[in-house]
C-alpha cells in the first residue's frame, strides 16, 4: 500500500517565505514518486488539530513545516492519536531548537531527503500537566520555569527579528526590570528540595532558545531528562554572567551556582500562583501557574533524522 504523506506547513515561518518552500517540499516529494497533502496552518493550536485528524485517518507520515511551535502541536497531534503516525521535520522557524537536537539540516532539501530515505529513530516524549493545561501538554525539546520561559515569550512579540538576535533582544527586556525568584518545592526521582530560584529548566534536547546550551549532554532518546536549576537568586549582573555560560554550557561546571542532573519525573509546587511555564516555547503558564507534574514517556514517537 502507497505511503499517505500529511504536509503540515506554517505559512507565516521563515518570514513568511513558507508558500515557496512549501512549493519546493511538494516538488521534492513528487520527484521522488511520493504523494503528499499539504495543508496550510490558520491559527494557533490548528497544526495540533490537523496532525490529531491525520492521524486517525490514517496518514503514515506526518510533516512539520515550521518552528518549534508548529513542531509542538503536531507532536501534540500525533501523541493525542496514540502515536502511531511516523513524524517528519522541516525546520524553517524562528529557533530550530529541536532540529538542531536531531541534526536535522536547514535546507529543505536535505531535510526532505531524510524523510524519503525513510531514516530516522524513535526519541522520548515529555508532558507537562499544571498552568492552562489540566491534561497536559506534550513537549519534545524541553520545558521551563521561570527566568527561562518569560525571555521566550518577549522573544515571541517580536514579529520581524528571527533566531538568536529575537532572544539577546528579550533578554536584554527581562533583565530591565528583574524578576524576582520563586520559593518552590522541587521533587523528581532522585531529591526533594526547597528551592529560592529564578530558573528550572527540564530538558530533553540539548539547546534553548537558539543558542543556550542549557543540556550539552542531553539524549533525544536516552529515557531521562536532564535538569538544571539555580541554586540561588542572581542580580541583574549575575544574570548576564549566567546567559553567557548558557551559551558556552560551562554552567555545568559552574556548581555553586547549578545544580544539573538527570531524573525521569519533576513535580514543581509553589505556594504563590506567579510561575511562568513553557514547553517547546509554547505558553503554559504565563506569570499565574503554581503546581506542575513533568513525566517523561521513553521512546514514544519515531521522528525521520
Amino acid at each position: 500500500m502507497e505511503e499517505k504523506i500529511l504536509l503540515i506547513i506554517n505559512p507565516n515561518a521563515s518570514k513568511g517565505k513558507a508558500r515557496i518552500k512549501a512549493e519546493e517540499i511538494k516538488d521534492f516529494f513528487k520527484s521522488n514518486n511520493k504523494d503528499i497533502h499539504t495543508v496550510f496552518t490558520e491559527h494557533a493550536g490548528h497544526a495540533e488539530t490537523l496532525a490529531y485528524e491525520g492521524s486517525i485517518s490514517g496518514y503514515d507520515t506526518i510533516i512539520a513545516a515550521g518552528g518549534d511551535g508548529c513542531i509542538n502541536e503536531v507532536a501534540n497531534g500525533i501523541m493525542k492519536a496514540g502515536g502511531k503516525a511516523k513524524m517528519g521535520i522541516i525546520p524553517i522557524g524562528r529557533g530550530n531548537d529541536y532540529a538542531f537536537a536531531l541534526n536535522i539540516p536547514s535546507d529543505v532539501e536535505k531535510a526532505c531527503r531524510l524523510i524519503a530515505e525513510r531514516r530516522g529513530k524513535r526519541v522520548d516524549v515529555g508532558l507537562v500537566k499544571g498552568g492552562y493545561f489540566d491534561e497536559g501538554r506534550y513537549f519534545l525539546n524541553g520545558t521551563g520555569f521561570g527566568f527561562e520561559p518569560l525571555v521566550n515569550f518577549k522573544a515571541m512579540e517580536y514579529k520581524h527579528i528571527n533566531g538568536m538576535p529575537s532572544y539577546v533582544l528579550a533578554f536584554i527586556r527581562i533583565l530591565l526590570k528583574c524578576p524576582r525568584p520563586y520559593d518552590i518545592e522541587l521533587e523528581t526521582d532522585r531529591e526533594k528540595v526547597r528551592l529560592n530560584t529564578q530558573q528550572v529548566s527540564i530538558c530533553i534536547g540539548r539547546r534553548m532558545g537558539s543558542s543556550f546550551m542549557l543540556a550539552p549532554s542531553a539524549l533525544v532518546d536516552d529515557g531521562y531528562f536532564d535538569i538544571l536549576y539555580t541554586k540561588h537568586p542572581f542580580r541583574s549582573f549575575g544574570l548576564i554572567k549566567a546567559a553567557i555560560a548558557f551559551i558556552t554550557g560551562k554552567h555545568v561546571s559552574m556548581k555553586k551556582d547549578f545544580e544539573v542532573y538527570r531524573a525521569k519525573e519533576v513535580k514543581i509546587r509553589s505556594q504563590r500562583s506567579d510561575i511562568a511555564c513553557h514547553a517547546d516555547g509554547e505558553i503554559v503558564a504565563k506569570g499565574d501557574g503554581k503546581d506542575f507534574a513533568v513525566s517523561l514517556f521513553a521512546n514514544a514517537l519515531f521522528i525521520y533524522c
